[in-house]
């Protein structure tokens, strides 16, 4: 039996296979190796496209015909969502979870089999530390559902160490900090070049642990706190002479952008509408009624993720997207205040996993900082200020996962 690794991530997503111990990354049409993990399903089709080919086709089809369709991003956060039983998409009927993420791992599927001339009956997925047996279930039945006979999964930090240990030549005892799109992870494993080609490495495992906090959270507490004012936050309304609050319900579903969808019912479009008329700021109210018309949450959460990675580098930003006529500027200084709390989880949870694995910082000889969401300056500097600057080596941050699971699929028979 064949193995494939595939890093299915909230972001991108990537496979890859290790050939004569050198790393090959799957192409996806469009000549790259990683894509967007983004679903587009057509206005009044049967099809859909995938990565960058979903996103050009959507853009295109709203530019020509101002229907864009429905196009799906970060795909992989609705598998722990026990309240997501499936979504309706026209062409298409009910769709569940795991049909979605099949349809992505089907081409990766396709694709790896015509580049590498050879039929993949098994993978080996990478998976988070802090994911669910409910996301593990889905992830594993999405799997067979894309044509997988066999699904193996590995923690993704552990494969981020493999990458890393597969150029070593001495060993050491390393901490992996993986920060990405929906969690962030942490590893403390003893790298050996001797024992690298061994497929059996779980006595070099000496803890693990992470959270579900990463750079989909950041996006959603610029939302909640910067943002939401410009959707109706914070703003009242009348209700039988009586002065009410903006209902808090609907600013959860505002935060996440996989949850704007769920606004797209009677009964919360008739509360949202009922509030308009009588709100003190009945702009906003109205701007979030043509958010949920239009389905713009997937735009607005690109306009805000552009923000969040141009604070990498600069002192201020601004979320712009124009069809809802809002502009909103953000300092570094706001967005660090914002995001404190997930920084402090994150920290804490590498400190939790040095003491599960019984070792102090100063213990650690390298740390691998990867992940995308790892550029983030403050993110960055808490991690430095536990280990030091000295031992921190940066990895490329899209693709340390996806090679060690292509050396672990090479070596699984």
């Amino acid at each position: 039996m064949q193995f494939i690794g595939i890093d299915f991530g909230t972001s991108n997503s990537l496979a890859s296979l290790a050939v004569n111990d050198k790393i090959e990354f799957v192409r996806f049409p469009d000549g790259n190796i990683s894509n967007p993990t983004i679903i587009y399903f057509p206005a009044q089709s049967r099809q859909y496209y995938v990565g960058n080919e979903g996103v050009h086709r959507y853009l295109t089809h709203l530019e020509e015909s101002g229907i864009g369709g429905r196009l799906m991003l970060s795909i992989k956060t609705l598998l722990p969502e026990a309240k997501f039983d499936y979504t309706l998409v026209a062409g298409h009927g009910r769709l569940t979870v795991e049909d979605l993420v099949s349809k992505f791992l089907s081409l990766l599927k396709k694709l790896a089999e015509k580049q590498f001339a050879r039929q993949f009956d098994g993978v080996i997925l990478g998976r988070p530390v802090e994911f669910t047996e409910l996301a593990v279930s889905r992830l594993e039945k999405a799997a067979h559902i894309a044509g997988f006979k066999r699904v193996v999964f590995w923690l993704e930090p552990v494969a981020a160490a493999l990458a890393y240990e597969a150029t070593a030549s001495r060993d050491e005892l390393i901490c992996v900090v993986d920060i990405g799109g929906g969690t962030s992870d942490v590893c403390v494993i003893e790298t050996s070049a001797s024992r690298s080609p061994s497929p059996d490495r779980l006595d070099d495992i000496k803890a693990v642990g992470g959270v579900y906090q990463a750079g989909d959270e950041l996006s959603a507490q610029m939302m909640k706190h910067q943002l939401a004012p410009r959707f109706g936050a914070g703003s009242t309304f009348k209700s039988l002479s009586k002065t009410l609050p903006f209902p808090t319900h609907l600013i959860y579903k505002l935060s996440k952008w996989h949850r704007i969808n769920l606004l797209n019912n009677a009964s919360d479009k008739e509360t949202i509408q009922s509030i308009y008329p009588s709100s003190d700021r009945p702009d906003d109210v109205k701007r979030l009624l043509d958010l949920i018309k239009h389905h713009y949450g997937f735009e607005l959460f690109q306009a805000i993720d552009a923000a969040k990675k141009h604070l990498s580098g600069s002192e201020r930003a601004t979320v712009t997207f124009r069809p809802l006529d809002l502009r909103e500027e953000i300092t570094i200084k706001e967005f660090e205040s914002i995001i404190g709390e997930t920084a402090r989880a994150i920290e804490k949870s590498i400190y939790d996993t040095l003491h599960a694995a019984s070792v102090k910082p100063s213990a650690i000889k390298r740390v691998l900082l990867t992940g995308g969401t790892s550029q983030v300056p403050l993110l960055s500097r808490s991690v430095t200020k536990i280990f030091g600057a000295e031992k921190i080596l940066r990895p490329d941050f899209f693709s340390s996962v996806a090679s060690g699971l292509g050396y672990a699929a090479a070596r699984l028979k």
